[in-house]
């Protein structure tokens, strides 16, 4: 199985569709993409790859509980621009994603995550890393953790106390 299949099982495996909110799981992407900009800023590489790779897989259970095919948003490629032209894109894909969700057809969120994921690609690429490396380590991060879902959020055993 590849890293995408293994997210995707990881979510169901922990009954996303009766566990998770949409409007929970969108705050956990904004959460990630503000790690993301303080490991960019900090220079922190281990950091910025592992919120590349938590973003998209947040962007999975996303797609999962909007009911779109996982691949079809994963399947584009990257924009060759610089890096804050990155992010710029990216904060607004996050922003949009967060505002509409309940407004529109799921053809427009499906849209805009595959725009999120473009941008993280971008991002990725516009710093020299390899997102497919970015997801993986995101994946191996959290294969083996259990927890369960409180009020639509996906909480850690270990901070469950």
């Amino acid at each position: 199985m590849n890293t995408l299949e293994n997210v995707k099982q990881w979510f169901i495996d922990r009954d996303l569709e009766n566990g998770g909110r949409l409007n929970k799981q969108s705050l956990k992407l904004s959460e990630e993409f503000g790690e993301l900009c303080a490991g960019y800023l900090k220079k922190n590489e281990q950091l910025t790859k592992d919120s590349i790779g938590d973003c998209a897989v947040v962007i999975v259970g996303l797609a999962l509980l909007i009911k779109v095919d996982v691949q079809e948003i994963f399947k584009s490629s990257e924009n060759d621009r610089d890096v804050m032209t990155c992010f710029g894109f990216l904060n607004k894909n996050i922003s949009e994603f967060q505002l509409y969700q309940d407004y529109f057809a799921k053809e427009v969120r499906k849209s805009s995550l595959i725009r999120t994921i473009i941008w993280l690609k971008s991002i990725s690429n516009a710093l020299g890393y390899d997102f497919e490396e970015c997801f993986e380590l995101a994946y191996q991060e959290i294969k083996d953790r259990k927890g369960r879902w409180i009020d639509g959020t996906f909480v850690k055993e270990e901070d469950l106390a």
